[in-house]
């Protein structure tokens, strides 16, 4: 009767054991899936953790359960570090909770004006690119770092147009897709997507603020046609790694700063901070990343097509 009482616990055990295996072998089957699509919070944390940090990772030498009686028993400080790994594991719980909780809103430009945006929005990239081949110090330098040149600050170039022409900023707020794992990318953000990561023209509302603070700032100032083309001409000649002349680009920023002061000057003498609130607008305009001016203004005239094949198409063709 013992005997038989000892091979059902055994089996039990053995069960146990196998549903412990086929649990955790299901919970890594599931870590490409974001934290809204785990089926639990616990199994979540406990991916979150492992995925996250690697000294939590089971070794194959022993068992690396923080809550072990044994091992808390025969070391002090391996009860300090399983109670320190429990906080951790309640602090990636609530953050994963909070995560949950956020939702993240995408905005686009509003069907109404969807049209007449993104034919101003074409106009000025064309006028854009139009600025760069009409400029004699441009057109001199190797056509690789007039490609350097454009690729770093066409974007910022098309807000200083953007803002000049007054083009419209009209958007709506959309939803953002609740689990990237349903849609085709990977996501484990927690619902906060990265830009790269967002529905096609449609941008983050940090991306959205950072765009109209520069347009709002260039308005403020009321820059007239040759202001707004010195800052263009500031602005295009920031020297970038890789250039075959740096110093002669970082030469052609400096004149270009300093005929902006002197215009400003000889135009507004009773202005005599104008030059330096419009050079504080660069700050700004550093901050506008090229992905929003993409999505927002172009993403549904180019399609799939990269904006860096179409730039060089429009600047050497």
């Amino acid at each position: 009767m013992q005997m038989r009482v000892m091979v059902k616990n055994q089996l039990q055990r053995s069960g146990s054991d196998q549903q412990t295996a086929t649990y955790m072998k299901m919970a890594y089957s599931k870590k490409d899936l974001c934290c809204q699509c785990v089926p639990t919070k616990a199994t979540n944390t406990m991916l979150y953790s492992l995925l996250m940090d690697p000294q939590r990772r089971p070794s194959s030498t022993g068992s690396s359960c923080c809550h072990s009686n044994t091992e808390s028993e025969s070391d002090p400080q391996q009860g300090v570090l399983d109670l320190s790994m429990r906080n951790s594991q309640k602090s990636s719980r609530s953050s994963s909770e909070d995560g949950e909780k956020s939702v993240t809103v995408l905005h686009r430009l509003a069907p109404e004006h969807y049209a007449m945006i993104h034919h101003a929005a074409s106009q000025v990239l064309i006028q854009t690119i139009d600025f760069m081949r009409k400029l004699p110090a441009f057109t001199y330098l190797p056509p690789n770092d007039q490609m350097l040149l454009l690729m770093r600050s066409w974007h910022e170039i098309v807000a200083i147009g953007v803002a000049q022409e007054k083009v419209p900023i009209d958007t709506v707020s959309v939803p953002a897709p609740p689990c990237e794992c349903c849609t085709g990318a990977e996501m484990h953000w927690g619902g906060t997507p990265p830009p790269n990561l967002t529905m096609p023209g449609c941008i983050l509302s940090s991306d959205l603020d950072d765009i109209q603070q520069f347009v709002m700032k260039y308005q403020s100032l009321d820059l007239d046609c040759k202001e707004a083309a010195y800052l263009k001409a500031a602005v295009l000649f920031t020297p970038v790694p890789g250039l075959a002349h740096p110093h002669y680009i970082e030469a052609l920023q400096k004149e270009a700063q300093q005929a902006l002061n002197e215009y400003t000057m000889m135009t507004r003498p009773l202005e005599t901070l104008r030059f330096a609130r419009i050079l504080l607008m660069v700050p700004l305009l550093r901050g506008i990343k090229q992905e929003p001016i993409t999505e927002l203004f172009f993403r549904p005239l180019i399609a799939n097509v990269r904006m860096e094949d179409v730039l060089r198409q429009m600047l050497f063709t």
